[in-house]
This record gives structure tokens, sequence and C-alpha cells, in this order.
């Protein structure tokens, strides 16, 4: 562990998942794309015009150790793993944005997709690896009408709107002309 310890104290500080804290950040991955059109021409290669930039996606996964370094206030030892898991379970069941912040970037209103943490017999400490995606927020905006143009509006639409609880009535099925039926039976095969 000492190995990346020393990796990871040479990229400028501690990786963070939200409140978790990494003791050691193994791999980070950025992924940026972007998807083009395709429109297909009689002759030549497809014309490609447009692009639309994807939400980026990070994949990262680390160690939490059982080391006595504090995640919460005083917690050690397997209390701090329980911890930990607890808050990894809590950031995937409220999908909340978090930022995670490693030794090369912070990342913001990032959420999880997905989460896989595992243990085995070798020590006090857990493998994480998460999946996560950047969101776009999007913000209401709402415009004032000219009052003119309200006023325009509603004198063009009286008297167009049908009325509530109103019966519809009840409309007849149409009856097949003599044609329309030999028609029908000729495609049919029942001449």
């Amino acid at each position: 562990m000492s190995d990346v310890s020393l990796v990871v104290s040479g990229m400028g500080g501690r990786s963070t998942v939200g409140a978790i804290t990494l003791d050691a950040l193994l791999s980070e991955t950025t992924e940026l794309s972007s998807q083009t059109t395709a429109y297909a021409v009689e002759e030549g290669a497809p014309v490609s015009d447009h692009i639309r930039p994807e939400n980026e996606r990070l994949s990262l996964s680390g160690w939490v150790t059982a080391s006595t370094t504090t995640l919460y206030s005083g917690a050690s030892g397997r209390s701090k793993l329980v911890a930990a898991k607890d808050a990894l379970r809590a950031i995937h069941r409220d999908r909340l944005p978090v930022v995670v912040v490693t030794g090369l970037d912070t990342y913001t209103d990032m959420v999880m997709e997905s989460c896989k943490i595992s243990r085995d017999t070798q020590g006090d400490f857990f493998d994480i690896a998460c999946e996560l995606r950047k969101i776009r927020k999007v913000k209401l905006r709402s415009v004032d009408i000219p009052p003119e143009k309200v006023a325009a509006a509603n004198s063009k639409a009286r008297g167009k709107a049908g009325g509530t609880k109103t019966n519809a009535g009840k409309v007849a099925p149409a009856v097949p002309t003599e044609k329309q039926a030999s028609d029908l039976r000729r495609l049919l095969g029942r001449s």
C-alpha cells in the first residue's frame, strides 16, 4: 500500500467522492464524448454537419481502509468502513449530485450511475469502483407577454373552445359502399 500512498500524495491531495475520503485513488478515467450526425448521400461519404456533446463521465477506483485517519467525526477502524459503505449507499439512494475531488480535477454536479464495493480477506479495507456522470441542470425562465398580444390572442380564441362535462354525442359507424366492400373482398382474396 505504500507505493499507492506515494502516488496519491504526489498528485496533490486526498480524493473524495461526496463526503467519502478515499485512502488511495487507484485509477481515474474521464470520458468526453460527442455524437456527430451522419446523413447518407447518393455518391460519396456521409455528410456530417452537427456535433452533440454528451455529458462527461468519470470512472474511478480506490480504497477505503480501516486506518485511523478519520472519515467522519472520530470514526475509525471497522466503524469507518461501515460509515463509508453507508455513505455510498446514501449517495446512490438519494440520487443527489455530489462533488468528486481527485488529485487532478474537481468534478461538480456528478451523479452516481453505479458503485461496486468489494472486500476480501486480505485486510481491513475495501475496493470501490464508481461510475459517475455529470448532469446538466435546466432553469425555468418566464417571459412577460405584452398585454396587447394577450388581448389579441384572447379575441381570436373566443368561442372556439369546447365546454367542460358536455356530452360529445355518438357517432354511427360508416357503412362501406358496394365498391369499397368489393375492393376489400378482392384484396383479402375472397372474390
